[in-house]
């Protein structure tokens, strides 16, 4: 253990910046010439080598793998992953999860969206209980607010409940309490479904998805045929602007998405739609697309509650039947294949509980009419929390508390650009006219 500690951060960064080469076909091998390393180092480095002919598997052992991952950011996290299939098993464990959460000063848990006598009520719960900054809210924020999405990096999007019509929409990362209120995009349309992705980290650079709907014009016939359509706009911190996009989405007549918060994975963001299909928005390209779903969750009523999740990153499918919950991952695209049946019995849970999402490949929250449980389907143990609100809506939210900035440099600067300029024909004009 004394060598893990001696060069971490270097380890870090071999593992980090080699692992594109990785995927091209090298792998690690051990360092026949460990004299060429510093002192204290030589248990601890690895070299990167070409295998054209039989490749190996990294030398290091697991347990030693598993204490260096729970010591990187979380930024990097998403890149191991990539690694190997092995590195993408640990770092997806409940136990990793909870001790990289400690190690790395990070948190991880989810917010629940409800109402309490009529007004908006965010509540958050996790499995950091150890640290005393876990217990997050958006008081911060002025007057009640909602949160309509939610990304893996932090950040949240609300609005407030001030005005039917015109909402004030705020950007927010609630573990380091900052806040920033956006442009409005065009109120006179309805709101359906937000969603929100963050593209880079460092400088921050995000998007916003909003598909919207005419209040009374919401059937569109083309070439003959009868589609609902969705207005669709996106905000880009960049440009610190909504943009309309050309082509209206198309859905089938007397389809809608669901009302369940959106699925993102890998750059594409994932609906389950009223009818059992799939709507699928990539982010990229501004296109988007839809498929079925194979039997038997095609087939409407033949699951009491059917759940679209993000399983270790992929897109999964939560279906449950009576005591039975079926679990069906996408894994190529569009092929679907059921993984495992876990039931609830050894936890003698009510059948009033319904799956929402994974909090790791073993723990499976679920919710009842008040409460949020934390089910553990590999040792059949549960735990109940208390939330005394009737849950609405349930967005995952991990994030560390380092401060980001919410606000467009480049565009504050055209903005001040603007006022100068402004500001020195106002003086102007009154030299001239004053004299």
């Amino acid at each position: 253990m004394r060598c893990l500690w001696v060069g971490l951060n270097k380890i870090q960064e071999e593992l980090i910046g080699h692992w594109d080469n990785i995927r091209d076909g090298e792998r690690f091998v051990n360092l026949e010439d460990k004299s060429a390393l510093p002192m204290g180092r030589k248990l601890c480095f690895m070299v990167l080598r070409k295998k054209k002919k039989k490749e190996s598997s990294p030398s290091l052992p697991m347990d030693m793998i598993y204490e260096i991952l729970s010591r990187i950011t979380s930024g990097n996290i998403g890149r191991c992953r990539l690694v190997s299939k092995d590195w993408n098993l640990i770092t997806y464990d409940s136990s990793f999860i909870q001790a990289h959460c400690e190690r790395t000063k990070t948190i991880d848990g989810f917010f629940i969206r409800g109402l309490e006598w009529s007004k908006p009520v965010n509540k958050f719960v996790s499995i950091n209980e150890w640290n005393p900054k876990s217990k997050l809210s958006l008081d911060f924020i002025p007057g009640p607010v909602s949160i309509i999405a939610a990304t893996k990096q932090g950040l949240l999007l609300c609005v407030d409940n001030y005005n039917f019509r015109n909402h004030k929409y705020f950007v927010c990362k609630p573990s380091t309490k900052q806040w920033k209120k956006i442009p409005n995009p065009r109120t006179r349309y309805f709101t359906k479904r937000c969603a929100m992705v963050v593209l880079k980290s460092n400088p921050l650079h995000y998007k916003i998805i909003r598909f919207s709907t005419h209040p009374l014009h919401t059937i569109m016939t083309y070439k003959s045929m009868k589609y609902s359509f969705l207005f669709c706009e996106i905000f880009d911190s960049k440009a610190w602007a909504w943009k309309k996009l050309k082509n209206d989405v198309l859905l089938p007549k007397d389809e809608w998405l669901g009302f369940d918060p959106v699925v993102s994975v890998s750059g594409s963001l994932y609906w389950l739609t009223h009818n059992n299909m799939v709507f699928v928005f990539h982010v990229d390209s501004n296109k988007w697309t839809t498929f079925d779903l194979p039997f038997p969750l095609c087939k409407e009523n033949y699951f009491d509650t059917m759940k679209l999740v993000d399983y270790q990153g992929r897109v999964g499918m939560l279906c449950k039947k009576g005591c039975d919950i079926q679990l069906w991952t996408m894994e190529n695209h569009e092929a679907w294949s059921k993984k495992q049946t876990v039931s609830i019995e050894p936890a003698k849970l009510s059948t009033c509980c319904y799956p929402v999402a994974f909090q790791s490949s073993d723990i499976m929250l679920m919710k009842d009419d008040t409460n949020m449980i934390h089910y553990d389907f590999r040792s059949g143990n549960s735990k109940i929390s208390n939330v005394w609100i009737r849950p609405m809506e349930i967005f995952p939210y991990h994030s560390d508390f380092e401060l980001v900035d919410l606000t467009n440099k480049c565009y504050k600067k055209k903005y001040v650009k603007v006022l100068v300029r402004l500001s020195r024909r106002f003086s102007r004009y009154l030299l001239k006219f004053f004299g």
